[in-house]
C-alpha cells in the first residue's frame, strides 16, 4: 500500500469519526426539550419592565427558529397595544424610525402601514412595531394559528407563525385585566 492510500484512508477514517460524532451530537440535541421549544416554539408571558404597574406592559411572546412576534399591552407612556415583530433579517437602527411595511396575515388583507423599526442593545434581531389602538383591538384579531409576513422595502423581513394563539390571548387578558 503506498503513502498516498495510506493517507487517503486515515484521511477516510477520521471524517467517519467526526460524522459519527455529529449524529450523536445532533440526536442529543433534538432530544433536548428546549431545543424542541426553540424548533417548533413556545409562548412565554411577562410584564415588559420590571416597575410597571399590575396590568401595564403586559407580554405575550411567540416564539420560533430564533424569530418572534410580542402583542403588548398599555403602560404609562402609551395606553394602545402593539404588536412586534423580531427577526436577524430586520434592521437594527441606532434610533427609532418610521418605516413603511406591509403586513399579511392569515385571515386579513395586506395591509401597508408605517411602522416603528428599532434595535434592542444585546439583542441580535431588529424589530418592526405597529401601534394598535388598544389592546382590545389587538387580542380580538388573535387567531389560535396564526401565520405573519412582513414586507420591508419588497423583501421579506419577518416570517413567523404560531400556534396556540386563544389560550395565549387569554393569559395575556388575564394580565392585562389587573390594571
Amino acid at each position: 500500500m503506498s503513502i498516498a492510500a495510506i493517507e487517503q484512508a486515515a484521511k477516510n477514517l477520521e471524517a467517519q469519526k467526526l460524522r459519527r460524532e455529529a449524529e450523536a451530537k445532533l440526536q442529543e440535541l433534538e432530544a433536548d426539550p428546549g431545543y424542541q421549544r426553540y424548533k417548533q416554539g413556545e409562548w412565554k408571558f411577562f410584564q415588559g419592565r420590571k416597575d410597571s404597574a399590575p396590568g401595564d406592559n403586559c407580554v405575550a411572546m411567540w416564539s420560533k427558529d430564533g424569530d418572534a412576534v410580542s402583542i403588548v399591552g398599555p403602560g404609562k407612556a402609551y395606553q394602545g397595544g402593539m404588536l412586534i415583530f423580531w427577526s436577524t433579517e430586520i434592521p437594527k437602527p441606532s434610533d427609532t424610525q418610521t418605516v413603511a411595511v406591509t403586513l399579511k396575515q392569515s385571515k386579513y388583507q395586506a395591509q401597508s402601514v408605517n411602522a416603528l423599526n428599532f434595535s434592542v442593545p444585546r439583542i441580535p434581531a431588529g424589530a418592526i412595531g405597529l401601534t394598535v389602538p388598544n389592546i382590545d383591538a389587538a387580542l380580538n384579531t388573535m387567531l389560535d394559528v396564526e401565520h405573519f409576513i412582513v414586507e420591508m422595502d419588497g423583501r421579506t423581513v419577518a416570517d413567523i407563525d404560531w400556534t396556540g394563539g386563544l389560550a395565549a390571548r387569554a393569559k395575556l387578558q388575564q394580565c392585562v385585566s389587573n390594571r
